[in-house]
């Protein structure tokens, strides 16, 4: 399907040493957008095919992609520091959810993990995302109609104060004492329900793993992943000069009930 107004675009831009310079852009006619390398008429996308190369006006090549959900992450306004796709990618997978879940997410931030849940869970699903931040949850509000997702609901209350949905499927923790909501979490999710937590130390990890096997889950498994990109051409290959290394630990526990073991 052509592109048509109303799109969201990536625009790259190449440098002299072949590093991409990105634009996420909204194409709408009559607009420009300013680049190193000149400026870019978003008026000549419409009607192009998505992987159309097109000029600036100083003759610069500009690639024109259809934004795949990481490139748009990646581009996030910002409130806090986002979960990288390295990391939310694998705490889909790992969660266990299916489109059209209700999960629970205590401290929305930005609201990148967020889009990441939304868009897996579909129409169908729900995504119900705690914070105690107004400034936070404006921001993920602004996010997620970069997508047009509706399956969201934002929710300003402190989750300490206990969350208001029951039966759900999974709860995704990113907020600095996630052990002083475990034994809540544990009360709202389905049997053999997921939590899943993300911290940045090794202080708070031990804090949640005792918790967790003190309230009821198991199956804990803790994970960090590391992201090395490479750089390759005729000449050469060989590991990007930057990483996306540690940004946090990821902390999953499954529910149990002691009492129903035979």
């Amino acid at each position: 399907m052509p592109i048509k107004e109303g799109d969201t675009a990536l625009l790259v831009v190449y440098s002299k040493k072949g590093r991409p310079k990105k634009f996420l852009v909204r194409v709408k006619g009559g607009k420009r957008v300013h680049t190193h390398k000149g400026y870019i008429d978003l008026s000549i996308l419409i009607g192009k095919d998505w992987g159309s190369v097109i000029q600036t006006n100083k003759g610069i090549p500009v690639e024109v992609h259809r934004p795949t959900l990481s490139d748009i992450i990646e581009k996030l306004g910002r409130a806090t520091q986002i979960i990288y796709p390295k990391d939310s990618g694998f705490i889909l997978l790992k969660s266990g959810i299916k489109p059209g879940d209700k999960v629970v997410e205590i401290g929305t931030g930005s609201g990148a993990l967020t889009i990441v849940l939304a868009t897996f869970l579909g129409p169908e699903g729900r995504v119900y995302s705690y914070d105690v931040r107004e400034s936070s949850l404006k921001m993920a509000e602004k996010n997620l109609k970069v997508l047009q997702l509706t399956n969201v609901v934002l929710k300003l209350k402190d989750a300490k104060q206990g969350i208001d949905e029951e039966y759900v499927d999974a709860v995704f923790i990113d907020v600095p004492d996630p052990w002083e909501l475990l034994p809540m979490i544990h009360e709202r999710l389905r049997p053999n329900g997921i939590f899943v937590a993300f911290v940045p130390s090794c202080e708070q990890i031990s804090k949640t793993v005792v918790k967790a096997r003190e309230v009821g889950f198991s199956m804990i498994e803790v994970h960090e992943i590391l992201d090395r990109e490479y750089e390759s051409d005729e000449r050469r290959t060989r590991p990007h000069p930057r990483m996306i290394a540690h940004t946090g630990f990821i902390i999953f526990g499954r529910k149990i009930n002691p009492a129903s073991s035979v």
